[in-house]
């Protein structure tokens, strides 16, 4: 193949004068003398010796530029599987890292200095960072002839990062330590990759409304992508699933995750929720993605702050409208978070995750009960037993159940549950959680505390008859002032009790 390279201009005799490489050949222009020739090369041969420093930034993690760097090299050097053959890298062979490429298989690359064959010089390879994340650097010196080559090999690690990244079209979680990138350890604060395989989509179950709200806002988006586009539906989407602990936010995103993986997303589950804003600028390089944080009410919550306001810009960026990112949240607190983060543009869907009604009871006990519930069973008193609680929770009941059915066939191997059994279980359960959370006694009404104050039941009866239900109520503090100034200036009489 043909490589053309125009010669450096070596000083003003030269500066229009153009000398092409082909290969190994040198075509002097038509016209140059001999002598300036001669000149030229032995210039050019200075130059060439020159050593040159070598600083190439690939915008992608360190083990995954790491990765693309070993398949270029791969690729422009022949050598083949991704192993070295003997002596493949001179006398002194750089260190070998592993790097996980799916959650089943790690590969081994070079990692710090490394002597590229036919190149006069070193290359190193190390963590730099940008946009507070930690991207992989191909440094060095080499000889000036041998630049270009590098550049070549550079832009060659970049395009396999495009094409063919570790992470692209995977499930991974990753965190984004604040720390120098001299001490960033690419193998120990690498991402780790989340195997799909096992998680059971049949397992997320909703009310049907709430169930409608996921599809619609978060897999729809994710399951019918092209659609999406045509339809010129953005997919920069902001999702916040809010609702107690245990109801499903969890599980939805590892649902997420396969479906995303399924569908050509890439899943960033990000193990602090403070690595929000560098994930996102993560996310563009991997796109389309999905990008699950949990418990957002711990860094947007309360008035506004600089990390709050770094996060808002971020979502608001010019740099994402275009995005194909899909930012899901979750909390259990929603009332905590700052009213400026639940505005439509930011959020695009509210997501309110309950305990499942009666109906979703039902279908969660037949999925724990798989092939044990009798057909015929009627699960209408147990839904309604156990509606309103969490998942776990429906799930001990049916274990429970399990035991009471292998002590009423006396251990048997075929047998079924029935309503019967499960409504026996789902009352134990509810007595067990009496036990761990005994009712609170019923904090006094404004009307019985004012009575307990002032010990005159009339007189109490008067002030319900002046200020109705209010007194059930949060009654205001100048409503029992006025009513105390009542009682002050014209005494009542006190009830018969003797």
């Amino acid at each position: 193949m043909t490589n053309q390279q125009p010669a450096a201009k070596v000083d003003e005799k030269f500066k229009d004068i153009t000398v092409v490489r082909e290969g190994s050949q040198i075509i002097l222009p038509e016209g140059m003398s001999m002598d300036d020739g001669i000149e030229w090369l032995r210039r050019k041969k200075v130059e060439d010796e020159r050593v040159v420093a070598i600083n190439e930034q690939i915008d992608a993690f360190p083990l995954d530029g790491a990765y693309a760097f070993h398949k270029a090299i791969a690729n422009k050097y022949g050598f083949a599987g991704l192993i070295p053959t003997p002596g493949f890298w001179g006398p002194k062979p750089p260190a070998m890292i592993g790097v996980a490429v799916s959650p089943t298989e790690t590969v081994q690359v070079p990692w710090g200095r490394v002597q590229i064959p036919n190149i006069d010089g070193y290359l190193a390879t190390y963590v730099g960072q940008k946009d507070g994340r930690q991207i992989f650097v191909i440094g060095g010196e080499v000889k000036q002839r041998f630049k270009k080559e590098v550049s070549d090999l550079a832009q060659a690690t970049r395009k396999i990062v495009k094409e063919a990244s570790i992470y692209k079209e995977k499930a991974i979680k990753v965190a984004f330590p604040d720390i120098s990138p001299e001490d960033f350890d690419p193998t120990a604060h690498a991402p780790k990759f989340i195997d799909t395989k096992s998680v059971n989509e049949d397992e997320l179950v909703f009310s049907k409304d709430v169930a409608m709200l996921v599809q619609d806002s978060l897999f729809t988006p994710i399951e019918h992508t092209q659609k999406c586009r045509e339809l010129r539906i953005p997919l920069k989407r902001g999702i916040l699933l809010e609702g107690p602990y245990g109801t499903g936010k969890t599980l939805t995103a590892y649902v997420s995750a396969k479906k995303a993986v399924n569908n050509g997303w890439t899943f960033i589950y990000l193990e602090t929720v403070k690595d929000l804003q560098r994930a996102i600028f993560f996310a563009q390089q991997y796109g389309p993605a999905v990008i699950f944080a949990e418990d957002i009410d711990q860094v947007l919550k309360g008035g506004r702050s600089d990390e709050m306001n770094a996060i808002l810009n971020t979502i608001d960026g010019v740099d994402t409208k275009a995005s194909e990112i899909i930012v899901v949240l979750t909390t259990n607190h929603v009332e905590l978070i700052n009213a400026a983060m639940l505005r439509p543009g930011r959020l695009d869907a509210v997501v309110p995750v309950r305990p499942p009604d009666d109906l979703a009871v039902g279908r969660l006990i037949r999925l724990y009960g798989r092939g044990l519930i009798d057909d015929n069973a009627n699960l209408d008193e147990v839904g309604k037993l156990l509606q309103g609680k969490i998942p776990a929770v429906i799930r001990e009941v049916v274990e429970r159940s399990k035991l009471s059915a292998v002590t009423r066939t006396k251990g048997q191997e075929d047998f079924r549950l029935t309503g019967e059994d499960l409504v026996s279980a789902a009352k134990s359960m509810l007595a067990q959680i009496d036990l761990i959370n005994p009712n609170q006694k019923p904090q006094p009404s404004p009307m019985e505390i004012f009575g307990r104050a002032f010990g005159q039941e009339v007189a109490i009866g008067q002030i319900i008859a002046s200020y109705g239900p209010n007194l059930d109520k949060v009654v205001p503090a100048e409503i029992l002032a006025d009513a105390v100034k009542s009682l002050q200036a014209k005494p009542l009489p006190l009830s018969n009790k003797a």
